[in-house]
This record gives C-alpha cells, structure tokens and sequence, in this order.
C-alpha cells in the first residue's frame, strides 16, 4: 500500500520545456542574437541532458553547470554571445517560472488529500519553494527534499535516505509504524535521476514518458503518458 508520494517537479509537475522555449524566444531577441528557431531547441535539450548527467555522477558541480551550459549552447549553435551573462538571465527568469504540466493542477491536491505528498528535485532550493509558491502548490506539499538543501543529488542513496529518515522523524505520535521504502512511489521524468535512485532506494517507481519514446527500462515499475493517469494507477496499487 502506498503511503508517500514523491514527485519530481520539472517536467514532472512544471513544465521546464515550455519554459525553456519562451525564455529562448524571448531572450535571443533581447540579447541581440539570431531570432529563435524551434531546431534550436534540441541543442539546447541536448547540452542540458549530457551536463547533468555528468553532475549525477559527481564529475562536474552545480556551479560548473553556469558556467558551462550556454557558452556550450552557443558554441554549439554558432552564435556569438555572452553564455554566462545569458545563464544570468535564464536563471532569473526560471525563478519566476511556474507553467504546470497538463493535469498537474488537479493531480497536487487530490494527492496530497490521500498521502503523504514531497517533492524531490535536484534544483535550488529557494528556486524551487518559489516555483512551487508561484504555481499555488505549496501548502499540498508536507515536505520539500530538494538536493542543495539536502547536500546530494538525485539518484544517490545519500538523497533518498535523508529524505526517508526526515519523513519518518516527522510522523506524529501514534502514527502506525515507520513509512517503508516500499510503501513510497517515485514519480518523474528521468530514467537516470527518478528512476534509478528512487528503485535503488526499494522505492516503487513511476516513469512519466509523454513522448512515448523510452526503451524498456528494469528501474521502472510503472509508466504513465499523462499525469492524471497516475490516479488509477495508484488505485491498483
């Protein structure tokens, strides 16, 4: 029986795609570049992915993330430009950004009236709490287990055993027993982050493909194509 949910948040519950798109249209036009194309944002998917997979496996930091990610864009699209005075602006406008993925504004609060409902994302913690207050959700949320704040990423085992031992301290009195690791499902978006940490953990894990595209994958127990079909899932569960 399933007692706790953690939910991934970008492009799990917001949409970090959508985001992304509006913040390049807008910002290459402020900054002087070439006007947006949609074959831009592929490069930008690409560089983005291959960056935090290096950080998931402690080869790189957080930091060399602002430093790298658009110098490596730019180069990558033959622009000319400043990439770091660019993450600046990025950064600022994602602060701010709070587009939810379809069915997320009805999925948050029907979860959070039927468990124990967390987030768990590797972004910065104040960026993500003021996303989540942007977007109305954070009321729903009983915890936020974000890596800045927690001191590792997704997937190591550092971050989902901080998160089970701070959900279990935070038990009222006469709560029936310890929240298990097989009694939490993961739900997100990546097969190396979500996934694999969260089924490493024993956690039950939920994959959200909207492209329809993932391999086969022995990390996932789950997949879903649309948020809101995680309800019956859940009711079979």
């Amino acid at each position: 029986m399933i007692k706790a949910v953690f939910m991934d948040i970008d492009d799990t519950l917001l949409d970090f795609q959508a985001f992304v798109r509006q913040t390049m249209r807008d910002g290459f036009a402020r900054f002087g570049l070439p006007a947006y194309e949609e074959r831009m944002y592929p490069v930008f998917h690409q560089v983005n992915a291959r960056l935090w997979e290096r950080i998931e496996r402690g080869e790189i930091t957080r930091a060399d993330l602002l430093d790298l990610r658009w110098p490596v864009i730019f180069d990558e699209l033959g622009f000319t430009g400043d990439g770091r005075a660019f993450e600046h602006y990025f950064k600022d406008a994602l602060l701010h950004s709070a587009i939810p993925v379809e069915g997320a504004e009805d999925l948050v609060p029907w979860l959070a009236e039927r468990y124990i409902l967390c987030a768990a994302s590797n972004g910065p913690y104040a960026q993500q709490e003021t996303r989540l207050t942007i977007a109305g959700w954070l009321p729903y949320f009983r915890h936020l287990f974000i890596s800045e704040e927690i001191g590792a990423q997704k997937p190591t085992p550092a971050f989902f055993d901080t998160a089970m031992r701070r959900l279990n301290a935070s038990l009222m009195p006469g709560h029936s027993g310890p929240v298990l690791p097989g009694e939490v499902i993961m739900v997100g978006d990546s097969l190396t982050s979500d996934m694999a940490g969260g089924r490493n953990a024993g956690m039950v894990t939920c994959l959200l493909d909207t492209s329809g595209h993932a391999q086969p994958d022995d990390r996932v127990d789950h997949r879903i194509s649309k948020l809101d079909e995680l309800k019956t899932l859940l009711g079979r569960i």
